[in-house]
């Protein structure tokens, strides 16, 4: 097997690891929950604090990586997401299951923050635009089977929707420790912004938690003491990195229009996709009386359609540019966001909205990921990855937010969590009504969004068309 392909399989491996976790977890929620005797106010806890780990980590591993190199941190976040799997497993407790996620959420920082910076380093023109678009379809490939084999494993327990992630995790160890090349970029003689990553990570923590849990317990709290925290932090980290010497986040990367522009993007594509597949869900688990392994089959051709679109996008590159097969991706995904919010609709109607949602989502997320790798220089790649996974799990926390914040106007908190765990999956028709209506108007905003991020693609177009003039007049 060549290089390039040894690299491809590695860093899929690990994607498709930590997705196949994510979405294989849902379904097995509520088995969980009942069997520890959880809250949902701690079932909440425990999908949030995956995603604290993994957001506020990304850049501070990224940023690590760039320095001291990639391939022994990555091999490193396999053996993490073991030990976290493993402890999830067997836990007895949910406050083991609480650290056993911060676990699998830190290994999986490790392989994110790292992964599309080793493909990078590795391949070249074309055979970047195909490692990239392989990677994105084994994404798409472990959020289509995740549900189906969560549904299938908790027949038997829960506990093996964790312990089956084990042996893949340390079978990519193994393997990433054997053959992942090592890096030029190792043993740079750099030091780390400790105090830097220290007020950053606190930071992430604070946003993150509120806007997960405002919803839950009301933005402003008792005594808005996060709100102001996470102020107070933004100023110091602010204060803090403008005088660092080498900050963890250099302010002059996001002098860069092109990755600015990019990363940008990637917030907003991230905050529709994560509300899209949340909305469907609810929908589905909801008004449509669905069970939680019957939804997430009935899902299946969103996810089958964005792995199939992530791979065949690269093609398209040949013959159009990266931003315009963005902006068609975008554009369906808003048009499939204001056909699904005429619902109810008829399963075939949704079906068809969720390909073509998928279609769009496969067609921006491949050539977005080229943009904001190529987009910096190579000593950057790690923390340029590292912000696109913070950027990835903040419009998580946003979408989530807007919709539970939109549903709670017209429906209890509880009644919504319960609905999203598959603990209630009978509505009357008052709660149906008003629950399809909250779902129409979310489904309306994602479709605003959409459009929007048009608007952002093709000032990018125009920025990298100033840039490569500059460069040519430069030449000559």
């Amino acid at each position: 097997m060549s290089r390039g392909n040894i690299v491809l399989v590695i860093t899929s491996l690990g994607s498709f690891l930590s997705v196949l976790n994510s979405t294989s977890l849902l379904i097995a929620l509520p088995s969980m929950m009942i069997d520890l005797k959880m809250s949902f106010f701690l079932v909440i806890w425990v999908l949030t604090a995956y995603s604290i780990a993994l957001a506020v980590l990304s850049p501070v591993l990224g940023k690590y990586s760039d320095v001291r190199g990639r391939k022994n941190i990555y091999s490193i976040g396999y053996l993490i997401f073991f030990i976290g799997s493993l402890l999830a497993g067997v836990s007895p407790n949910s406050l083991l299951v609480l650290v056993a996620r911060i676990l699998q959420g830190a290994g999986a920082a490790c392989l994110f923050s790292n992964s599309l910076a080793i493909i990078t380093d590795n391949f070249k023109g074309v055979e970047l635009q195909r490692a990239m678009g392989i990677n994105a379809a084994v994404v798409g490939l472990g959020t289509a089977i995740g549900p189906i084999l969560g549904g299938a494993l908790t027949q038997l327990t829960w506990r093996l929707v964790f312990l089956f992630n084990a042996p893949i995790a340390i079978l990519g160890y193994l393997i990433s420790v054997k053959s992942l090349p090592s890096d030029s970029v190792s043993g740079r003689n750099i030091k780390m912004d400790w105090l830097g990553s220290i007020i950053f990570s606190m930071l992430m923590i604070i946003l993150i938690a509120y806007l997960t849990l405002g919803p839950i317990i009301g933005w402003l709290g008792e005594d808005a003491s996060m709100p102001i925290s996470a102020l107070i932090l933004l100023v110091m980290l602010i204060l803090i990195e403008g005088r660092a010497r080498e900050p963890m986040i250099n302010p002059n990367i996001f002098s860069n229009k092109r990755f600015s522009l990019a990363i940008t993007s990637t917030l907003l594509n991230s905050i529709i996709r994560y509300s899209l597949i949340l909305l469907l869900v609810l929908y589905l688990q909801g008004p449509a009386g669905y069970t939680p392994l019957e939804a997430g089959l009935i899902m299946t051709p969103y996810a089958v359609a964005m792995g199939l679109s992530s791979f065949y996008s690269p093609k398209l590159i040949k013959y159009i540019n990266s931003d315009t097969i963005q902006s068609i991706g975008s554009s369906l995904i808003g048009t499939a966001s204001f056909v699904l919010a005429m619902s109810p609709l008829p399963l075939v109607f949704m079906l068809i909205a969720m390909v073509m949602g998928g279609t769009g989502m496969g067609l921006f997320y491949t050539p977005n990921n080229t943009s904001i790798m190529l987009s910096v220089e190579p000593v950057q790649r790690g923390i340029a990855a590292g912000l696109r996974i913070l950027m990835l799990n903040l419009g998580s926390a946003v979408g989530t937010a807007v919709v539970f914040a939109v549903l709670a106007t017209v429906e209890p908190i509880q009644l919504i969590g319960n609905v999203f765990l598959g603990l209630t999956t009978s509505l009357g028709y008052r709660d149906k009504s008003l629950f399809i209506r909250g779902i129409d108007i979310s489904f309306i905003m994602i479709g605003i969004i959409s459009i929007s991020t048009i608007a952002l693609l093709i000032l990018h177009k125009k920025q990298e068309a100033r840039d490569l003039l500059l460069k040519e007049q430069g030449e000559q």
